[in-house]
């Protein structure tokens, strides 16, 4: 999806492309907090393109982490907190992976 400019051709992708940019078992971070602000869309076509072995390192985790785990994505997470909030409670997914050992974590608090 380059298209040409005088300045030189455009850093613009579409998201299946770069998301087809993260090997497996690279090394992943998004931004956002908690349930605010996270490249949902971003996330879910890693899912979608099935990768594995990701390393997800991230501070506060929610939908991301629950989602890559619940896709068989992950490999490891380090992160400090997860959770969705008061409302939703805990991260279902993630701790499943978790408890069958499937899901290596690295608690930084």
């Amino acid at each position: 999806m380059s298209h040409g400019r005088a300045d030189g051709p455009s850093k613009l992708t579409s998201l299946a492309d770069a998301c087809r940019l993260i090997p497996d078992a690279a090394s992943v971070t998004f931004g956002g907090v908690l349930l605010n602000r996270a490249p949902a869309a971003f996330v879910r076509e890693l899912a979608r393109q099935r990768r594995r072995g990701l390393r997800l390192v991230k501070p506060s985790p929610a939908y991301d982490l629950d989602l890559l785990s619940a896709a068989g994505c992950l490999a490891e997470a380090a992160i400090g907190i997860t959770t969705f909030e008061a409302r939703f409670g805990q991260s279902r997914q993630f701790r499943r992976q978790v408890e069958r050992g499937t899901l290596k974590v690295r608690e930084h608090s």
